[in-house]
């Protein structure tokens, strides 16, 4: 199974810098001006398809195509996906975010524990669609849907937002590293237990299961999109065109 990589750290600097200079370029350049007239030389056919690739997580239709699952396109896309979701960083980073309910307490659960806040909203969108008060037929509490048995409390426990939101990212922030990073396979794990992750190598066969790693990675990638139309990047293409 492909890897994802889960970390904006993991993504070379200087790709995140092409991709706003082709961005910048196929906006601006005048009639008959390539990138090929750019200091540093014509931009190979990889760079190019890459710049596509970037142009289709940014575009709302092409994310929402329904004939292809969120997770094939990440394996596919896996390199544009990791610049993707790069960009931006600091406050246009968390600008979708604390607009949702709850929306500062995950960004500081998310901090606390080193986890994308974009993620984390993405997780409590599909557990409990940002319900505090929400209980599952398995006992799972909250906004993050967190067991007792899991964060070794009991449900009272887990009644506050906050408390519930530190306990459930720190466990998912321990799944990413027990699982290497893999975001798919960290998903999967939250929602089936690390052990079937395990017993399966992979996503389980579960259809519960898959249609939750699919529903978070949508969700995520639509959180990414819209903090990315916040960036400055995003501004400055928006100003070029």
């Amino acid at each position: 199974m492909s890897r994802i990589v889960p970390a904006a750290s993991h993504v070379p600097r200087i790709a995140l810098e092409l991709f706003v200079l082709l961005l910048f370029v196929s906006t601006t350049a005048p009639s008959g001006v390539t990138t090929g007239d750019l200091p540093g030389g014509p931009a190979d056919a990889h760079e190019l398809a890459l710049l596509s690739e970037l142009a289709g997580w940014v575009d709302q239709d092409a994310i929402s195509t329904p004939e292809t699952p969120i997770r094939q396109r990440i394996h596919d896309e896996a390199e544009s996906f990791a610049i993707f979701r790069s960009y931006p960083e600091g406050e246009a980073r968390i600008a979708p975010v604390v607009r949702l309910p709850y929306g500062r307490s995950m960004e500081q659960a998310a901090a606390h524990h080193g986890v994308d806040p974009l993620l984390v909203a993405a997780i409590v969108s599909v557990e409990s669609r940002f319900d505090a008060n929400a209980i599952s037929h398995r006992g799972a509490v909250g906004l993050m849907q967190v067991l007792p048995t899991t964060a070794g409390t009991t449900s009272d426990g887990l009644s506050d937002p906050q408390a519930n939101l530190d306990a459930g990212v720190a466990y998912f922030g321990w799944l990413l590293s027990t699982f290497d990073g893999n975001l798919e396979l960290a998903l999967a794990a939250y929602n089936a237990g690390p052990t079937s992750v395990r017993r399966y190598g992979g996503v389980p066969p579960f259809g519960e299961t898959e249609e939750y790693v699919e529903k978070v990675l949508r969700a995520y990638v639509e959180l990414n999109r819209a903090a990315w139309l916040e960036s400055e990047e995003a501004a400055l293409v928006s100003r070029a065109g």
